[in-house]
C-alpha cells in the first residue's frame, strides 16, 4: 500500500463553452478544463480557483489538453491564480496546453513566468 489517500473526484461544472472537472490527488488539486475560457466562462474558473486557494494546500494543476480557446479574460484569471499561488507558497502548473493556447501565452511573454508540464 502506497500510503496515499484515494483520489476524490467532484462533480463536473458545465458552463456553455467550458467544463471544469476537479479531482484531488496526493500532490494537491487537479482541474481539467475543456472548451473555451473566455469572458463568459472566466468568472466561474476564478471562483473555483479562489475556493481552492482558500481551502486546499499543495500544488494546483490545470489540465488544458481539451481547452480550445483562451482570451484576455481567461489569461487574467490565470495570472491572478499564479500570483495567489506564489503568495501562499504553492505551485500553479499548466499541463498539456494545446498549441493554440500555448501560443497565446508565448505572444504575451508569459511562457517563462508560468510553469508548464507536457508542452509538446
Amino acid at each position: 500500500m502506497s500510503g496515499f489517500a484515494p483520489r476524490r473526484v467532484q462533480p463536473r461544472v458545465m458552463l456553455p463553452g467550458l467544463s471544469i472537472e476537479r479531482s484531488d490527488d496526493e500532490a494537491g488539486v487537479v482541474l481539467v478544463l475543456s472548451g473555451e475560457l473566455d469572458t463568459a466562462t472566466a468568472p466561474e474558473l476564478d471562483e473555483r480557483l479562489a475556493e481552492i486557494m482558500a481551502t486546499s494546500s499543495g500544488r494546483v494543476l490545470l489540465d488544458l489538453q481539451d481547452l480550445k480557446f483562451v482570451d484576455s479574460a481567461g489569461v487574467t484569471v490565470l495570472i491572478k491564480a499564479k500570483n495567489e499561488s506564489e503568495a501562499s507558497g504553492r505551485e500553479l502548473v499548466l499541463r498539456r496546453p494545446t498549441a493554440q493556447v500555448h501560443d497565446v501565452f508565448a505572444i504575451l511573454g508569459l511562457v517563462e513566468w508560468l510553469t508548464f508540464e507536457g508542452v509538446g
